[in-house]
């Protein structure tokens, strides 16, 4: 049911790859430690059950249900209700360079009381996790998403979703992590989110390492 998305990446895309990550070890563009948790406050713990840490936008928020996941509290997403498409988001956003490799997974809970309607696009609710890829002028340029939630999904359960993978193309300057609610029209129905992971996969550590042999050997008298 679930795939995964793995770009190939072309031989430009490739060489400015290890350009950039070789710029990365010299400390001239910012990247995160790979396999590191990049988000803050994953869980919507801080504070008491926040959205410490994340951008926001349309109707998401934090509650504190009887069945959340960590302790403090959980995300919860629903429809604007604005009577045309319409999308509801949790987001946080990262220096990264063409190549890297990111990983997102979260977990998701539909309550039977206030369940999603439909089985999706593109006439019913549903929600995605999505890493997108942006340049310098904040366009996007990239992205790789999955389906996390629709009226198909189970209820009165933490959904223990399978990981997104993303790899940045040429051109890229920043990654963000995503949690959308997309609502077609009035569909109801809510999502819960919980203990989020945003991490750098191994890949972007040999393309770093592979890029700081090749400078190091460049630097080398006689080469």
């Amino acid at each position: 049911m679930f795939k995964r998305f793995q770009p190939r990446l072309c031989a430009a895309e490739k060489a400015a790859a290890l350009f950039c990550a070789g710029l990365a070890l010299a400390g001239l563009i910012p990247a995160p430690a790979v396999g590191a948790q990049l988000l803050a406050n994953p869980g919507f713990d801080d504070g008491g059950g926040s959205l410490a840490g994340w951008g926001a936008f349309g109707n998401a928020y934090s509650e504190k249900p009887a069945f959340a996941r960590s302790p403090l509290g959980t995300g919860k997403m629903f429809g604007n209700f604005s009577g045309g498409f319409n999308v509801t988001g949790l987001y946080q956003q990262f220096p990264a360079a063409p190549g890297q490799s990111f990983t997102l997974d979260c977990y998701s809970y539909i309550l039977s009381s206030d369940a999603l309607t439909g089985v999706g696009p593109p006439n019913d609710n549903w929600v995605v996790m999505k890493i997108a890829f942006f340049d310098a002028g904040n366009v996007e340029i990239g992205f790789a998403e999955q389906r996390i939630a629709d009226g198909t999904y189970p209820q009165d359960q933490w959904i223990d979703n399978p990981a997104v993978v993303g790899v940045a193309p040429a051109g890229t300057v920043k990654v963000g992590a995503y949690l959308l609610f997309l609502q077609p029209a009035f569909a109801g129905g809510a999502v819960y989110l919980d203990d989020a992971s945003f991490v750098p996969e191994p890949a972007t550590l040999a393309l770093m390492a592979a890029a700081g042999l090749l400078l190091a050997k460049r630097r080398r008298p006689g080469f």
